[in-house]
């Protein structure tokens, strides 16, 4: 349980673009926490530059549930994130994304018991919603992380579900914004956690992902991620990225995978929306459908680490 901190206040700051409907809907689910004894919960949501009077309208949803901060220009979940913390009034701070939802009334209860003295963040599962195959993949990957951190990598977890100390995340310079794109933007801010103090896994602190996954988006992310972010994240963090086995598909660091990562990028694509075919008619084994999509994101990963 948290000790030495003020408690009193948990800020949860919600960066989103363009997507009001479930940013208000996430507002209303934290509001329905059962929280702690004398703890009080802060919303803030940062309408990242979605322009079109859609900060206004989540302002009109959330009412005087949550705080919306209405940035003039899109900067990156990142800044956005830093943005949110900027204007947060609590010693805590919970980020979470916009297409997330607790699993249970007792979610921040779950966080905050994982704090003891010396603790800086506490990070939870993120599973997917239903009973469907991205359901179990993402539940797999969540444990799979757990896995990792319980072995020395403690920067293995989301920032979809992570709760961090405010003092430690100001001393570290928070979330990086050279990172603008998809991926390695939470695992660098662990990183840089860790010299003021312990990350430590929630296990009872769920988040449902609640976005209808395909193999065509996950795809297209990854491949995002093995481009500028993965290059920033290498340069500083190369023993990281080694033990997180990214490396192993970089093109810079294996010169001879500089033709793999070309024809992946021209056949991804095609074989992406054949898997996803294949995965809406739900005829394959959950274990060969595992393997295929974890060949298909290696090589869009793959696709996105080609130079220049």
């Amino acid at each position: 349980m948290v000790n030495n901190l003020d408690t009193t206040r948990v800020s949860v700051v919600i960066p989103t673009y363009r997507d009001p409907l479930r940013a208000a809907a996430l507002v209303r689910e934290l509001r329905a926490q059962d929280l702690p004894v004398g703890v009080l919960l802060e919303i803030i949501v940062v309408d990242d530059g979605s322009g079109d009077n859609v900060a206004r309208a989540l302002a009109l949803a959330v009412g005087d549930d949550a705080k919306v901060i209405d940035l003039p220009v899109n900067v990156g979940r990142s800044a956005a994130r830093n943005a949110g913390t900027s204007e947060a009034s609590s010693e805590l701070i919970m980020f979470m994304d916009c297409d997330c939802l607790p699993e249970t009334p007792r979610f921040i209860r779950a966080h905050l018991a994982a704090w003891d003295e010396g603790t800086v963040a506490t990070i939870g599962h993120v599973v997917g919603n239903g009973e469907g195959f991205w359901h179990r993949y993402q539940s797999t990957s969540s444990l799979r992380r757990q896995r990792q951190h319980a072995a020395g990598v403690s920067y293995s977890g989301s920032s979809q579900n992570f709760m961090v100390r405010r003092t430690a995340f100001d001393a570290c310079g928070g979330f990086d914004t050279a990172y603008r794109g998809y991926g390695f933007e939470d695992r660098d801010l662990q990183i840089r956690l860790m010299a003021h103090g312990e990350v430590r896994w929630a296990g009872d602190a769920t988040v449902r992902h609640m976005d209808e996954l395909c193999m065509s988006d996950v795809a297209r992310k990854l491949a995002e991620a093995g481009g500028n972010s993965a290059r920033i994240f290498r340069e500083r963090h190369p023993e990281a990225y080694r033990q997180l086995g990214y490396s192993s598909l970089d093109v810079d660091w294996h010169p001879w995978l500089r033709l793999p990562a070309t024809l992946a990028a021209r056949m991804v694509p095609a074989l992406a929306r054949g898997l996803d075919r294949m995965l809406a008619k739900r005829w394959l084994p959950y274990p060969i459908a595992s393997l295929l999509v974890r060949a298909l994101s290696a090589a869009s990963y793959l696709s996105g680490a080609r130079p220049g």
